[in-house]
């Protein structure tokens, strides 16, 4: 099944129009045609079943046949992750992610991060089709970057909120502090890791530290593994 995507479309729409490079990928890689059924999805957990009405090099208009909700109730998943040095890492961590399931992805700059700023508009297009291609219905959202102390300052009592480190003894793993079907936020620090004084900060928030494995892991790394862990426990 190949997967298209409309952003404004709600389930009282009759009638879906697919412009630009949606189209092109429609008609000129897939060569669809009048009367092709398609999919779109418009990214916040609608499916819709389309009849192709009409298609051209600019636009394809589509009948929506029928339509299905999906994920509405699920617990979601909110990572404040640092940027890293190389941005091909950070990519990669956006498109794993979104395959794997997350909710909301925020760049935090901390102390020992050593790019405070990305390509937000190649990160969305990014996101927009890892999540085609994993045929999920929900598009992340993706925040620009924000300092540590910003993140930490604006909590969401609905979710339990961790931070994840290497530095510190003895600390539970990540799979033993989730409770299944709660929201959940994690930090995720820079290659150097976060400072204690960062931990302390996050602790006074309400973070809690955890461990996510025995070994060090790259920040990207840890993100995937993060969300892996959350989607297998929920």
């Amino acid at each position: 099944m190949n997967l298209f995507y409309s952003k404004n479309t709600t389930i009282n729409h009759n009638e879906i129009v697919i412009l630009d490079q949606e189209n092109r990928h429609l008609t000129k890689v897939l060569r669809k045609k009048t009367g092709d059924t398609i999919y779109v999805t418009n990214g916040e957990g609608v499916l819709f079943d389309c009849i192709i009405e009409d298609s051209n090099k600019n636009k394809s208009v589509l009948r929506v046949q029928n339509y299905s909700t999906f994920n509405n109730n699920l617990p979601r998943l909110k990572i404040g992750i640092s940027l890293t040095k190389k941005t091909d890492r950070f990519e990669w961590f956006l498109e794993k992610a979104t395959e794997i399931g997350v909710s909301e992805i925020t760049p935090i700059i901390c102390k020992n991060s050593e790019r405070n700023k990305f390509n937000f508009d190649r990160s969305t297009k990014m996101l927009l089709s890892a999540m085609k291609q994993s045929l999920q219905y929900k598009l992340p959202t993706l925040n620009k970057p924000i300092s540590f102390l910003d993140y930490i300052s604006k909590v969401d009592d609905s979710y339990d909120s961790y931070i994840a480190t290497c530095i510190i003894d003895g600390l539970d793993l990540f799979n033993r502090k989730l409770y299944k079907g709660n929201n959940s936020e994690v930090l995720i620090g820079p290659e150097g890791g976060f400072t204690l004084n960062e931990i302390d900060l996050a602790k006074k928030a309400n973070f809690v530290p955890v461990s996510i494995g025995k070994n060090r892991l790259r920040t990207e790394t840890a993100g995937v593994v993060v969300c892996s862990t959350f989607s297998n426990i929920n």
